[in-house]
């Protein structure tokens, strides 16, 4: 894949980074959706290898989840924003017709929503820690502009969750919680979703 559309992230990306997909049979999986891969991803052309990943990955083998098996990941663009800046809105919708793809391919039983801008994707404006509520109750509102990828996640479960890099995880959200008590939380109630299905 030699993607173009977008000509700014063309010009700094060092790999693309293609989404990996869960291998279990029964399809009782679960789909990571990260914002965009950071530097450590984008010179190994692997997602999620970062210290945010790292701590991402702890926290659903802690559960018994492991990636390549129970869980695969992917972001909302491929390529890195050069500096880490945050996706442009057009970036985005360059980018979701490859998400859409992914999710058809991957049929996921649940979506993890990691940080804000995949929930806004996903779940519409607002504020995260609204998002995350809303999430672990099971209300949720699919508020994409892609027709493709509406389409895509027709009876998926979605969870919301902070990021989990070291800086936001350890901030506090509005009601006082730290962001990394709420991030175990989500994961917990992701891992007893699909431990419901097995």
């Amino acid at each position: 894949m030699n993607c173009c559309r977008c000509p700014e992230l063309c010009d700094h990306r060092t790999k693309i980074v293609l989404p990996d997909r869960a291998l279990r049979r029964d399809g009782n999986t679960l789909l990571v959706i990260g914002e965009a891969p950071g530097a450590d991803e984008d010179l190994s052309g692997k997602g999620f290898v970062g210290r945010a990943g790292h701590t991402l990955h702890r926290l659903l083998e802690a559960r018994g989840l492991q990636r390549g098996y129970d869980y695969g990941c992917a972001n909302i663009l491929r390529c890195r924003p050069p500096g880490n800046r945050k996706p442009t809105r057009e970036e985005i919708e360059n980018c979701l017709p490859h998400l859409a793809e992914t999710l058809v391919q991957a049929k996921p039983r649940a979506l993890l929503l990691v940080g804000a801008t995949p929930t806004a994707v996903f779940c519409g404006p607002g504020a995260l820690s609204v998002r995350v509520q809303e999430t672990l109750h099971g209300a949720t509102q699919v508020a994409l502009a892609h027709e493709q990828v509406r389409e895509a996640i027709q009876g998926v479960r979605l969870f919301a969750m902070p990021h989990t890099s070291p800086l936001a995880w350890n901030r506090k959200a509005p009601d006082g919680s730290k962001w990394g008590a709420i991030g175990q939380v989500v994961v917990e109630e992701v891992a007893e979703f699909l431990r419901a299905r097995a």
